[in-house]
């Protein structure tokens, strides 16, 4: 053993005094700072990860706490009509003048009263009787014997007074509701009916809006009464919601390959044993980047430190070997691409030369990349040349002025004979021909090619008569914005001939013009015949093989010119179902990328 330790000594001994050096401060330096820095970062994540899991904790009890007043609130108003005498006057009343009832109905103010007092927070209340006399409104409701076979006007009648829970519609409008509801009785023990108050679901979402996490509330563990969801769905949930035991519980879960900490609020419901649970679901992913971005702080002083030390070590040992290290620098620098090297070395020796034989080394570089830049640049060019000489050939297959003159002949000639369809069908015809056969590579603007497109639909229309219908929407935004010409006029004519020509009945185009996740998305759909799997799998393989057939432009056309102009990451993309639509997509840069210019619109005949 002693040998042994010996023969490693006289290694280390005999290595060069810049490498010993070194391997000393690595052993005695270097490596217990880095040692101490990821145990200290260790300790410093996990401690920002229960402080992110405790700050969500406290969130979560500000809404519990705020939840509670909604709930205390709802319970306050319904207590404002026990033993209302108003009321059991209309609820036990046998009615046999409707004048009566109108004004009996006119009088009792409480709902209008209370509904604007607590407007923030109650979105309407009503009365379900058993008033058999009585004409039934929005705020009086007349109780069918189906109605008392409901699992929820079993529950209420039972509990005699008690609040009962409930998510449903409101009467009064056209979507569901949380409500308290509770059977109001007379003095003397007989039932006046059951009152609902309903809470507004703008107060919940109000609570909840500003969180950056999936959030749920559910009724009993079962009913989703508020959905702010964006990654998870409420199903996916209920078999992590526990009983309906009062507190805070926080756990990590897994939904699918994602992993959640879940924080769950559980509320009782006042007077009743119906309770409100408050989910959330923040990713556990998210949580550990924003720890990683904060910890990186200190991990970067730590390697700054580290950085640091080593540099005053080479500082040390430099003196012996600068210029090798110097060389061995701009080495790697080339190797890196950054082709700047200093003027002279210094020196005469052989490390001189070959410094010298780097420099001719990447001379000889950068003029091979100079030759393959300026081969790469023309062959593109050639590229545009072609692709725009094609296009221009088409346009130049028709004499314009001549097609223009005869246009316009025709269309004076139909107004002449009041033959005003004509006239309106050569118009748009003449103006399709205009955009056609001068369009080129030039811009236009997106509310311009809408246009063009709807003269061309409206001219089918006279052909099909009803059979085609469309729809063309454009958002008020994008009308301005500038984009290759006859993109989407290939498409509709596709939508057509191919979709919707051979279709039985009615058929309609849809083209929506939108914002889509930072790019600018032009849909264009019917619910023509569609394609089989094989046909689309054949005709997306084609999207990339450009194809002139000499009559008009294709999909495939749309594609390369899109990609050509804007980039790889733009084009066309489609899906369809046999026997049910065809939607057809192209994606542009978003508009401010593409620029926004001011669209006049034309007022030509």
């Amino acid at each position: 053993m002693t040998q042994r330790v010996k023969s490693y000594f006289n290694r280390i001994l005999g290595i060069k005094l810049r490498y010993r050096m070194l391997l000393v401060y690595m052993i005695g330096g270097a490596l217990p700072i880095i040692l101490i820095g990821m145990y200290l970062v260790h300790g410093m994540s996990r401690i920002l990860i229960d402080q992110a899991k405790n700050v969500e904790v406290s969130e979560m009890e500000m809404v519990r706490r705020q939840a509670e007043e909604i709930m205390s609130t709802v319970s306050t108003v319904t207590k404002y009509f026990y033993f209302d005498e108003q009321l059991e006057e209309i609820s036990l009343k046998r009615y046999t003048d409707y004048q009566d009832m109108v004004r009996d109905y006119r009088d009792f103010t409480s709902f209008l009263d209370y509904g604007r007092y607590y407007n923030s927070t109650i979105a309407w209340m009503n009365l379900y009787m058993k008033n058999p006399t009585i004409v039934e409104n929005s705020r009086f409701i007349q109780v069918t014997g189906e109605m008392e076979e409901e699992d929820w006007y079993k529950s209420v009648s039972r509990k005699n007074g008690g609040a009962l829970w409930h998510f449903h519609p409101v009467p009064a409008a056209d979507y569901n509701a949380l409500s308290m509801l509770r059977m109001l009785k007379t003095r003397k023990g007989e039932e006046v009916g059951v009152l609902a108050v309903y809470i507004r679901p703008e107060r919940f979402h109000t609570l909840l809006q500003d969180r950056n996490c999936d959030t749920f509330v559910l009724l009993n563990g079962e009913t989703v009464v508020v959905d702010l969801g964006d990654e998870i769905e409420p199903e996916q949930i209920k078999e992590y919601v526990t009983g309906g035991e009062n507190g805070q519980s926080q756990k990590n879960i897994f939904l699918g390959n994602q992993e959640y900490v879940m924080t769950c609020e559980t509320i009782p419901l006042i007077e009743s044993q119906d309770f409100l649970q408050i989910l959330s679901f923040k990713s556990y992913h998210d949580i550990l980047r924003e720890v990683g971005s904060q910890t990186a702080g200190s991990a970067a002083i730590f390697m700054v430190s580290a950085v640091l030390s080593i540099t005053i070590i080479l500082l040390f040992s430099h003196s012996f070997s600068s210029r090798v290290e110097n060389f061995r620098a701009q080495m790697q620098k080339a190797a890196e691409g950054n082709f700047q090297l200093e003027e002279k070395l210094g020196g005469s020796d052989e490390i001189s030369d070959l410094y010298d034989y780097l420099g001719t080394m990447i001379f000889q570089i950068q003029r091979l990349l100079a030759e393959i830049y300026r081969e790469r640049l023309h062959a593109e060019r050639l590229t545009i040349q072609q692709k725009d000489a094609e296009f221009k050939m088409l346009a130049s297959q028709i004499n314009p002025h001549f097609l223009y003159n005869t246009l316009e002949t025709i269309r004076m000639r139909a107004r002449k004979s009041r033959q005003y369809d004509i006239e309106e069908l050569v118009r748009m015809l003449a103006k399709i021909m205009r955009s056609t056969l001068q369009a080129g590579n030039s811009e236009v603007a997106i509310q311009s090619e809408a246009e063009l497109v709807e003269h061309y639909l409206k001219i089918q229309q006279y052909r099909f008569g009803e059979r085609i219908q469309y729809h063309i929407h454009v958002e008020e935004d994008l009308k301005g914005v500038f984009i290759l010409p006859l993109i989407m006029q290939p498409i509709v004519e596709n939508s057509i001939i191919h979709g919707l020509e051979g279709k039985e009945g009615v058929g309609t185009i849809d083209i929506r013009i939108a914002g889509q996740d930072g790019k600018t998305a032009i849909t264009i759909g019917d619910d023509g015949l569609g394609m089989n799997t094989e046909k689309l799998e054949r005709l997306r393989r084609g999207l990339n093989s450009y194809s002139e057939n000499g009559k008009h432009i294709g999909v495939s056309n749309v594609h390369q010119r899109v990609k050509l102009k804007y980039g790889d990451d733009y084009g066309v993309t489609i899906d369809s179902v046999e026997g049910s639509y065809t939607k057809v997509e192209i994606l542009l840069p978003e508009a401010a990328e593409l620029g926004g210019k001011v669209y006049a619109q034309s007022n030509d005949n």
